[in-house]
């Protein structure tokens, strides 16, 4: 086998002391320094710009029910023609969309006239039994408008609600709520959802859509993103992971525009726990992060070959560590924020003074 020595280079342990020159030269490189404000902060400027806790589809919970009991069609006010759409909003939202195509196996009642109800609710359409059963048309007082099924006094069935603010839902309904597939739309900033509801809130497979090009495409539950899913911004970044109640949270990737790449845990839309960060210069870290900033054991390397192996806190070398110049000079020291100790260093605080 011969000797080991000879066929193994293993970089040489130099005294400490005699490293600093070079060391200070390295750290002050802007080529070559581990570049904090590059690898980590980025990650929280990004999420300022584009969040994922701002891109929600309702501002607060916005339930889309809003059928009130109506009185049997003995008690309402018989009129002549279901009256004009008064709301200017929705009217507009109205002529924009294509005619409601009614499925062929909807459960049919008998058709009556208009009716208006002392609440002023205006329906039009099939009763069934004093019930409003088949398809019909309810009109709000302050300008709402559902066209579609109805069953047992409930919207059932496939429909379309226009809110009096002009958001709509058109899709499967079930006892009044949204259940099933379908889709809202927003009036005012055209974001969109389109996928599975239960009880009025999106759960299951899904995808929102926003004006500036962002998107999110991937699990809800209980109308929050939760599961799998990727969300894309509208200036090319993209993440491909775990959320949870709305935010990054498990393992998941991000990726930049730029070619950067984070690979690792995520905790409430932060890098936390271990991952890997790598440049598209060669530069790679693999270790441990905690709050966007490296924690932990952790490996810095650069693409010349030189590294830094070691303990580092809030995003700076801190604790033992060794670093590599070149293939010939390796050393082993302590860290202080960011900062190699000298041995002279090190008795003074070893000794307190």
């Amino acid at each position: 086998m011969g000797n080991a020595s000879t066929c193994c280079s293993h970089p040489i342990v130099q005294n400490k002391d005699a490293l600093i020159p070079y060391q200070k030269n390295m750290l002050v490189n802007e080529d070559c320094d581990v570049h904090e404000w590059e690898a980590d902060d980025f990650v929280k400027i990004g999420l300022q710009s584009h969040p994922v806790k701002e891109h929600k589809l309702f501002d607060q919970p916005s339930v889309i029910r809003r059928m009130e009991s109506v009185e049997a069609p003995k008690l309402g006010q018989r009129l002549e023609a279901f009256p004009e759409i008064e709301n200017q909003i929705v009217r507009t939202v109205l002529s924009q969309l294509p005619p409601l195509n009614i499925p062929q196996d909807m459960d049919r009642g008998e058709e009556n006239p208009p009716i208006k109800f002392d609440n002023d609710f205006i329906y039009h359409g099939e009763w069934k039994d004093s019930q409003k059963h088949g398809y019909g048309k309810l009109l709000w007082p302050d300008g709402s408008y559902y066209e579609g099924g109805f069953v047992n006094n409930e919207t059932s069935g496939f429909g379309r609600l226009i809110h009096s603010f002009g958001d709509y839902y058109e899709g499967i309904w079930k006892h009044d709520q949204a259940n099933g597939y379908g889709k809202y739309h927003r009036y005012r900033n055209q974001a969109t959802y389109e996928g599975n509801w239960v009880n009025d809130k999106q759960q299951g497979q899904g995808k929102e859509t926003w004006q500036d090009g962002s998107s999110y495409e991937g699990e809800y539950f209980n109308g929050k993103k939760q599961g799998r899913g990727m969300f894309k911004w509208g200036n090319g970044n993209m993440y491909i992971g775990d959320f949870k109640n709305n935010k990054m949270d498990g393992h998941g990737v991000y990726y930049w525009k730029s070619g950067k790449v984070y690979d690792g845990e995520w905790k409430e839309n932060r890098m936390d726990g271990e991952g890997s960060f790598n440049w598209p210069d060669g530069r790679k870290y693999k270790g441990g992060y905690k709050n966007d900033l490296k924690e932990g054991y952790g490996v810095f390397e650069w693409s010349d070959g030189r590294y830094y192996k070691g303990e580092w806190k809030q995003g700076k070398q801190h604790g033992k560590g060794v670093l590599r110049m070149d293939q010939s000079k390796e050393i082993t020291a302590e860290w202080v924020n960011g900062k190699m100790l000298t041995d002279k260093q090190m008795e003074q605080q070893a000794t307190g003074s």
